[in-house]
């Protein structure tokens, strides 16, 4: 495994690295996600890593007409699905996170199968046991470049991976290089449509526990003031998130104030309490926002594994990438998501 930093200090650590498939449209998409969730529990079972998972679900609320009927007719699609989520009253609403200030409310819902993931945690276990089953990690090691073998009836291949200390020898090569997946691929010859948005989370110092019923909270986002995601960590920090996928708050520094107000204005425990630590990078998102899996046709032993949504995908997409690179299989609900689509 190689890595031009180090593990887990790219994507990953500025991820809010919610488990869910909530948002994921279309139906087939969904049904990714979903069984992916579903994975997640023996996924940390077999790395050892449960702790870095926290279960309970997601809950938020809107406050206008027009925002109830939009959240109010995604409850009913997704449950036509047959994702677990429910509408919820003002009334129990207040009942589930007493530690919210709510305010004005047209409708709720809560979804109880969502989670969250200590991604540094997850990513660390993940080694420890790449490590003990023989593979070599070698961090701080950036890629030049590939050394390719003439064109033949399969194809272009790669033989070697040029990195800053040398070459390696190699039989398949994946990438799965986060925001600089398209650059990468560039070395191979292949234009791979993706591009990376800006993202920021702010990490409070640790409080007390703020919420009853769920694992993730999302404020209204049908109301003027910023859109926020929190979730709170086993040792009591919270995150904080402020904005969408298309570009988060946190790009200059008058925004974390902004953020840390916001959340006070929700959660009024936050008052007093300082930031942390302010995380900021680079998301990967495939142009149409859809992942990228699958050995590349141009470059047969190049498998690529580019993704928005990694954390929710992370435990179906690790062990149908093996399937697939290990036992020859080509896994017939990966078909959508091919780099071919785009040809």
């Amino acid at each position: 495994m190689l890595d031009a930093g180090e593990p887990g200090m790219g994507a990953s650590a500025v991820s809010f690295a919610w488990i869910n498939g909530r948002d994921k449209d279309p139906r087939g998409y969904h049904d990714l996600n979903r069984r992916s969730i579903d994975m997640w529990d023996r996924f940390v079972r077999r790395l050892g890593a449960e702790l870095a998972v926290t279960w309970g679900g997601e809950f938020r609320w809107v406050a206008t007409e027009e925002g109830a009927a939009e959240l109010n007719a995604r409850v009913k699609e997704l449950q036509s699905w047959g994702y677990p989520i429910r509408s919820v009253s003002p009334g129990e609403a207040e009942l589930m996170e007493p530690g919210l200030s709510i305010g004005p409310i047209s409708a709720a819902s809560y979804t109880d199968i969502d989670g969250h993931a200590e991604t540094g945690a997850v990513i660390a276990a993940c080694i420890t046991k790449a490590t003990e089953l023989g593979a070599m990690v070698r961090s701080n090691t950036a890629v030049s470049g590939f050394s390719m073998l003439q064109p033949g009836q399969d194809g272009r291949q790669i033989d070697a991976v040029v990195t800053d200390q040398g070459e390696i020898a190699c039989d398949v090569v994946v990438l799965a290089g986060g925001a600089d997946m398209r650059e990468l691929a560039a070395k191979a010859g292949i234009d791979l449509p993706m591009h990376h948005t800006f993202g920021a989370t702010v990490i409070t110092e640790p409080v007390d526990a703020i919420f009853k019923s769920s694992a993730v909270v999302h404020t209204p986002r049908d109301v003027p003031h910023p859109m926020l995601n929190l979730r709170q960590f086993r040792d009591g920090s919270v995150m904080v998130h402020g904005g969408t996928h298309d570009g988060s708050m946190g790009e200059s520094e008058g925004d974390f104030d902004r953020i840390l107000q916001t959340a006070i204005r929700f959660v009024p425990s936050l008052e007093g309490v300082q930031i942390k630590e302010v995380r900021q990078g680079r998301r990967p998102m495939p142009d149409d926002g859809h992942p990228i899996l699958g050995f590349a046709r141009a470059v047969p032993n190049l498998y690529l594994a580019g993704t928005h949504s990694g954390v929710s995908l992370a435990a179906l997409i690790g062990e149908f990438a093996t399937m697939e690179i290990v036992d020859g299989a080509r896994i017939d609900i990966l078909e959508p998501y091919r780099v071919e689509r785009f040809d």
